[in-house]
């Protein structure tokens, strides 16, 4: 029998915090089954929100958009890295921290990076997700792009969020970094701490967004 983990929060439950000028989950009914004999439900949220991915599109102009993302990238073997008592608030993810964590670059290759530091499994749904969170340091960045892994995964802001909504050009680094040499990125993973010292393949298709900068995925955990 396979055993799957689900990593998914779950979009319109207080476990997911709303990004900084977006807007949230809403679920509105169109059809009910008092009045229709069946229930419709008009959904919505932003690309960016909950458990999700990024295309390259997202921070480059000309970058692939979701639907034409392969969808290799974003599933396949995955390396867990336990960051739990390296990652601090507010305060970067060196280079050294994944090494120490097992991410070395022979283990990385063609890999999922998972990074997991329990920063959504305590704080989603929370103010401080977003604010306070750890973030992974731009040479840390280089290093796992450097690495060839085939996507990079996380349980908390990969970036440290400007202070405002109104991000620029010199915001968002990480993001900007990966998704430019066409690495994409699995956001805001639950029950990481099932994986610890576990074999396993992820997956996390999109939902197939025409011209899409990101989508909202079922992330899962395929135990080998």
């Amino acid at each position: 029998m396979v055993e799957l983990i689900d990593l998914t929060l779950t979009l319109g439950s207080s476990r997911v915090t709303p990004v900084p000028g977006l807007v949230g989950v809403s679920m509105e009914p169109l059809q009910t089954h008092q009045a229709h004999a069946r229930s419709n439900t008009k959904l919505t949220l932003a690309t960016h929100v909950g458990t999700h991915v990024d295309a390259p599109y997202h921070f480059h102009p000309g970058g692939v958009t979701v639907d034409n993302m392969p969808l290799q990238r974003y599933m396949g073997p995955a390396l867990l890295l336990d960051l739990r008592t390296l990652a601090k608030s507010q305060t970067p993810i060196a280079v050294s921290d994944l090494q120490q964590a097992g991410g070395q670059p022979a283990a990385l290759r063609g890999q999922i990076a998972v990074l997991f530091t329990a920063w959504a499994e305590n704080e989603s749904g929370g103010p401080r997700f977003y604010s306070q969170g750890p973030y992974l340091s731009t040479e840390g960045a280089e290093y796992l792009a450097a690495c060839a892994v085939n996507a990079v995964a996380v349980d908390f802001p990969i970036d440290k969020h400007p202070p405002t909504p109104q991000s620029t050009i010199r915001d968002f680094p990480v993001h900007r970094l990966l998704l430019g040499q066409g690495i994409p990125l699995i956001e805001n993973l639950i029950n990481v701490d099932k994986l610890v010292g576990r074999r396993f393949e992820l997956w996390a298709l999109p939902i197939k967004l025409k011209d899409g900068d990101g989508a909202a995925t079922r992330a899962v955990a395929r135990i080998l």
